[in-house]
């Protein structure tokens, strides 16, 4: 660790004739090597060459506790000192230095963006990932909770195709029919839909889980008591995924996860259907919330969705097409297409000011199943144009893919712990 320690500081003491870090100042650089946690505080959420100061702050506190553990580990007896570091770690839960490292990194990555030395990153967390890989071994006996649901008899399915499509059979289909459609067996060669399955994978991944991850704690967005909070990727693993009933609902969702683990990218592909072209969109889909202001992409974006059995996405509109493939467990869908925005009661801007008017007032995961016959008549009353619209839904399973067109409202819930990755593109 002093080795890593004094590869770091060394990156840390050279900066690039144009570096927006100088723009901070003497002062702030003066400092920053002595006081890292000052200047973290100083430069958090604020425009770039601040942003850079965050990011070397960061890594000089970073530098900091590796030389602590240095020391500590040299103090250990000369029996504990020839044992491997990764065992030195293994037994010492009660103060998890490493743990500590990971926040850092994991927290200087997310609120800088990483603008100047994101290979120092890398590096480093390269280098701490050789001290975890026999920490998962306990986990490979459990598993999540992954049991197949019945089969949903429906009057209105979505469209499912009885083999994969390759991307010219999938232009033909978007030629001649602008709806949703289920590719069955889309991903059925993605390594991931092998390896997601164990959630010892996941926390290899993850330097024994130590990532911090973003997660929705609440039955979804919209419902009261909802909150995110940034955890350890192996307590959220312990906490939501793996209890058959948690105590309460943790959701990984919309995320670019791959982006901050690319070890878990190299288990996926983007799809050939996101190099389609679409038809150009109708009136009603123009009408899309956002659709307006949408950023061009050069590459599709892509978010996981990882989270146990009764996740809910309240029923919503995006501003792209969508490829949603099912890697691992079961998802519901229902689908509206555009035309029946009039009947889905779209939010207004809530009490922060944030524009909600993609997702609909609605509360589908009251009227999907069992439904109970006094919030139905309830939903009636306040929504009556709600039961006028056209739907289609279905059930996703691995191996699927779901092509949710531009403008379409869809509403999705988990019927089994689930990971989905979405494509958007336009």
């Amino acid at each position: 660790m002093q080795s890593l320690a004094d590869d770091v500081q060394d990156a840390l003491r050279t900066y690039a004739a144009d570096d927006a870090i100088k723009l901070c100042g003497q002062a702030s650089l003066y400092i920053i090597a002595t006081h890292p946690e000052k200047v973290m505080d100083l430069a958090h959420d604020v425009p770039e060459h601040w942003r850079r100061l965050f990011e070397d702050a960061s890594l000089h506190k970073v530098v900091e506790l590796l030389r602590a553990h240095s020391k500590d580990t040299d103090l250990e007896p000369d029996a504990k000192r020839r044992k491997t570091e990764h065992i030195v770690v293994a037994s010492n839960r009660n103060h998890d230095w490493l743990q500590e490292v990971v926040n850092v990194l994991d927290r200087g990555l997310s609120l800088s963006g990483a603008p100047g030395r994101p290979a120092i990153f890398e590096h480093v967390l390269e280098q701490l990932h050789q001290l975890t890989v026999d920490e998962t071994e306990a986990e490979e006996r459990k598993s999540f909770n992954l049991e197949k649901p019945e089969v949903l008899v429906s009057e209105y399915p979505v469209d499912r195709t009885s083999e994969p499509l390759d991307l010219e059979g999938f232009q033909t289909r978007l030629d001649t029919d602008r709806t949703p459609l289920i590719i069955t067996g889309a991903i059925e060669e993605w390594p991931a839909r092998r390896s997601w399955i164990n959630p010892s994978h996941l926390l290899r991944h993850t330097l024994g889980g130590r990532r911090l991850v973003p997660v929705e704690v609440g039955e979804s967005y919209v419902a009261d008591g909802w909150s995110q909070r940034m955890m350890p990727m192996r307590e959220f693993v312990a906490t939501y995924l793996i209890p058959r009933t948690p105590l309460e609902t943790g959701y990984l969702a919309q995320y670019d996860l791959f982006a901050q683990i690319p070890a878990l990218r190299d288990g996926i592909s983007i799809p050939d259907y996101c190099y389609s072209t679409p038809p150009p969109a109708d009136a009603d889909a123009l009408k899309t919330a956002g659709l307006a202001s949408v950023q061009q992409l050069d590459e599709p974006l892509l978010n996981a969705w990882l989270g146990p059995k009764g996740t809910k996405t309240p029923l919503h509109t995006d501003p792209y097409h969508n490829i949603l493939c099912q890697v691992v467990g079961y998802k519901y869908v229902r689908l509206y297409p555009p035309k029946e925005t009039c009947r889905l009661y779209p939010r207004g801007v809530d009490e922060k000011g944030i524009s909600m008017h993609n997702t609909s007032q609605v509360d589908m995961s009251q009227l999907w199943k069992d439904a109970r016959a006094e919030d139905v008549e309830r939903m009636s009353q306040d929504f009556p144009l709600f039961r006028e619209a056209e739907y289609v839904e279905g059930i996703i399973g691995p191996g699927d893919s779901l092509y949710v067109p531009l403008g379409w409202w869809h509403y999705v819930e988990s019927l089994s712990t689930s990971f989905s990755t979405s494509f958007w593109w336009n």
